[in-house]
């Protein structure tokens, strides 16, 4: 490999420990998007200036690889009918960076395969050893290892089920420092990491990664069973197809059956007193499946659109969702990759996710039975079985959504691909070189407009704690973008400009909701403001129940909408109607003592002023009820 080339390899190398460990302050989430444009940033550099090959680049040609691009062009065209499209366009921008990563690392094991695998090992090495250090450092500092403190342990990843599963990907590049290097200092301190990484998943519990960690073992055990043995060629096809067959519908037809029977159909009062079983993880993901194929059985065929699941999610109803109902705690995925690929691009989109998945993993096994090599038969089966692991976790959790993952996700698939092909790569004339370059620096266009909006905010978000309502207006509009229009807890950032407005006694509050309504139409918090601003600025009387009606219909034990949509039929004249609404509301003290006693672990950082909204919320309540009981009895009987 010339002089040039290894420099060039050096810096992707550097890239990727630049884009696993960076971020800014003053934002949301202080990695994702910071990441995601030390990433975009990084590919538009290679592809400009680090060409592979005498100036091609290569892609594998390979059936395989054709499916998945397939799938990222079927979920770019769902932007087209997204009903938020700043969410969509980003979502597909994550998603654009996968090919492009699988292209940059498929060349390079192409050209240099000892070299590129040596740059793998010593970045892999460096950002794990960083990962590493910042979860023992926060072990250290816990109370004790019970998963409410443990979930306090997440390194620079944002979540302890995020950190562990990074922890166990990477462990599958550590090993390739014994075909590669001759001396004994990186197998030791690859066998230190290792070991380490293992002890720290074990530590923080995270049950998805564990499972993960279970099948890969499980798996490379079957493989290494595999070692000497010969898939006949008229089976392949076969056991291909079959696989793909049970892998789609278990995901359409077994994992809801599942779903459904696991979700606990309780009356609105019971909910409360077995809130303990209905939050725990299980049970909480069960609902969130059940509800999301909800999603995909009102848009079967394209699906809602790409990062559309948090706009369309609470449509289905968050009743027996005790943290989203009674809590506001915010779902913007649905902790499985598959559901929400199958609620956002419909049953095809899941079919060729599937069938990528499937083909890339039994295409890999059938290539690695025949390789004579034993090293490289350990090397493959090792990054086959963290692959199919990974696939595992995906499950139950989301990691293909951050930046972090999807490097070294796309650097597995790239190593897997290479395994199919086999040297039948394909080189990409210089007008794709161009068109790659030129997809690189819009990703980063978008990353820097999506930077620009979190900090404005995060910037709004502190202004609205101090009730500074004229910079929340500044801040809020200031963020909002073509590219930005919802917060990273899923909440239209127009609302935070109507809310403001409203405060400042602004009529143009109203159009603020309203256009809040056409980005999120099923955000229960703007539906209560909608509703209130159309009765109250253009008395339109059916169109604040339609609005109000909604937000309870979304959310039972949403409080605020009952209140207003009762001292509306109150300011009419309507006390029946008022107490029919006042009638649903389950309130008693039972239950404000639960979520008193609940908000220590809701709100640990500010629980007492939380209990007493709690107090202030009853009270309304009781209060409400006697306003009524006042204006029957001024009725004539």
């Amino acid at each position: 490999m010339r002089s040039s080339d290894k420099t060039r390899t050096l810096l992707i190398a550097l890239g990727i420990v630049v884009c696993c460990l960076i971020g800014l302050p003053n934002l949301y989430d202080k990695f994702m998007i910071a990441r995601f444009v030390a990433a975009a940033t990084g590919l538009a550099i290679v592809f400009l200036f680090a060409p592979f090959s005498k100036r091609h680049w290569l892609i594998p040609h390979t059936p395989v690889f054709y499916v998945y691009l397939l799938f990222i062009l079927l979920c770019g065209c769902s932007i087209l009918w997204a009903t938020n499209t700043a969410e969509a366009v980003f979502a597909f921008a994550c998603l654009l960076l996968n090919p492009l990563i699988i292209i940059v690392f498929y060349s390079g094991l192409s050209t240099n395969c000892h070299f590129t695998r040596k740059m793998l090992w010593m970045s892999a090495a460096v950002v794990l050893s960083v990962y590493l250090l910042f979860a023992v450092v926060q072990l250290f500092h816990v109370e004790s290892l019970s998963f409410e403190q443990l979930y306090r342990v997440s390194g620079i990843n944002g979540h302890k089920n995020l950190m562990a599963i990074m922890l166990f990907v990477l462990s599958a590049f550590l090993f390739t420092a014994f075909p590669i290097f001759k001396g004994r200092l990186p197998k030791l301190l690859s066998v230190f990491l290792f070991v380490l990484a293992i002890a720290v998943i074990l530590l923080l519990k995270s049950r998805a990664v564990l499972l993960s960690l279970l099948v890969a073992g499980g798996f490379f055990g079957v493989m290494m069973l595999l070692r000497h043995y010969r898939f006949p060629h008229t089976r392949r096809l076969t056991a291909l197809v079959v696989s793909i067959a049970l892998v789609y519908a278990f995901l359409t037809i077994g994992l809801r059956w599942f779903a459904d029977r696991s979700v606990p159909h309780s009356s609105a009062k019971s909910e409360i007193e077995t809130k303990m079983t209905s939050t725990s993880s299980l049970v909480e993901r069960c609902q969130l499946w059940d509800k999301t194929y909800c999603i995909a059985d009102q848009h079967p065929f394209a699906g809602c659109g790409i990062g559309n699941w948090q706009i369309h999610f609470p449509d289905a109803g968050l009743k027996g969702l005790y943290r989203a109902d009674v809590w506001n705690v915010n779902f913007t995925k649905p902790h499985n990759e598959y559901l929400g690929v199958l609620s956002e691009t419909g049953y095809l989109g899941l079919l060729l996710y599937i069938v990528f998945l499937v083909s890339l993993v039994t295409c890999a096994i059938f290539n690695l039975c025949k390789t004579q090599d034993r090293k490289e038969y350990l090397y493959g089966v090792l990054v086959l079985s963290i692959f199919v692991g990974s696939c595992v976790n995906a499950l139950f959790d989301f990691p293909n959504s951050r930046i972090e993952h999807i490097i070294w996700k796309g650097i597995l698939m790239a190593i897997l691909l290479k395994i199919i092909t086999q040297g039948r790569q394909k080189p990409i004339g210089k007008g794709w070189n161009y068109m790659l370059s030129l997809l690189s620096v819009l990703l980063v266009i978008i990353g820097v407009f999506r930077i620009k909006g979190e900090r404005n905010s995060f910037e709004m978000q502190q202004a609205l704690r101090a009730n500074d309502w004229k910079k929340v207006e500044q801040y809020s509009h200031q963020a909002q973008s073509a590219l930005y229009s919802l917060d990273p807890v899923g909440l239209p950032i127009i609302w935070y400009q109507g809310k403001a407005e409203k405060q400042m006694g602004n009529q143009q509050s109203l159009n603020s909701f309203r256009k809040a309504y056409r980005h999120a139409p099923y955000c229960k918090e703007n539906l209560n403001d909608l509703g209130l601003a159309e009765y109250y600025t253009t008395h339109n009387l059916s169109k604040a129940e339609f609005y109000l009606n909604e937000a309870i219909r979304i959310s039972p034990n949403y409080l605020y909408p009952y209140l207003n949509l009762a001292y509306i039929y109150l300011s009419v004249n309507q006390p029946l109607k008022a107490k029919e609404v006042a009638d649903q509301i389950y309130f008693d003290e039972h239950k404000r003592e639960v979520m008193k006693a609940d908000a220590v672990f809701f709100e640990p950082f500010n629980t007492d002023a939380v209990r007493q909204k709690i107090d202030a919320d009853y009270q309304a309540t009781m209060l409400l009820h006697k306003t009524i009981q006042d204006k029957l009895q001024d009725l004539p009987q």
